[in-house]
């Protein structure tokens, strides 16, 4: 009885460990989505210039297989450079409407 009770527990934390790993990697596999939604964002309003894009991709590339190979320091440490790299895009013109309607 005992060595089932012993067994039923590792199973349990086993299961647990293999959990918060994939946990850990949907999280990881998030914030690239989201890092490469700011990337976009910013490349389309022209913010960066030519060589700074070409840079933000190879560390988005690096980011990636790091959360594939399940190195999730080095894949955030990634992304948190190039949300350093990139500049905040200007704001949007304001709608015509509203540009008629205040005068």
């Amino acid at each position: 009885m005992r060595g089932r009770i012993v067994m039923s527990a590792c199973i349990a934390l086993m299961m647990s460990g293999t959990a918060f790993a994939q946990d850990a990697g949907e999280d990881c596999v998030s914030q690239l989505a989201e890092t490469e939604s700011l990337v976009d964002q910013t490349v389309n309003a022209k913010v960066l210039d030519e060589g700074d894009v070409e840079e933000v991709n190879m560390l988005l590339d690096e980011a990636d297989a790091a959360c594939t190979d399940g190195d999730y320091g080095k894949a955030k440490t990634t992304m948190t450079k190039v949300k350093g790299m990139l500049k905040p895009a200007p704001a949007p013109a304001p709608a015509p409407a509203e540009d008629a309607a205040a005068q």
